[in-house]
């Protein structure tokens, strides 16, 4: 199990899916809470993709090589997830505070924060 903080990048398997649901392993951010963290076997996590056209209010860009990421990135906020920590295979790294902050912009729109 990796151990895993808000803001990390980690490489998450998120098979089986249904449907439209996000898929295969790939890079997600960690958004939950670090007391949640720390002591639940649940994290939720903002998954990444490589397709980053058609960006959106609710989508966050994160630049190739940020975090070991090897492509430029969207965060897809309407998919975000709970997962097991299970789930989790491998730390790539840290968002920046500037790229975290994008990230939350676009879950506050998705989920209709003020």
């Amino acid at each position: 199990m990796v151990a895993v903080r808000r803001g990390d990048v980690v490489v998450a398997n998120l098979d089986p899916t249904i449907g439209v649901e996000i898929k295969k392993t790939r890079p997600v951010i960690v958004v939950s809470n670090d007391s949640i963290n720390q002591l639940s076997q649940l994290v939720v996590v903002v998954p990444l993709t490589k397709n980053i056209a058609h960006l959106s209010p609710s989508h966050a860009l994160i630049p190739k090589g940020v975090a070991r990421l090897t492509f430029a990135s969207k965060a897809v906020t309407e998919q975000i997830k709970a997962v097991d920590k299970r789930r989790l295979v491998k730390r790539l790294g840290i968002l920046p505070p500037a790229l975290l902050t994008q990230v939350e912009r676009a879950l506050k729109n998705t989920l209709a924060f003020p």
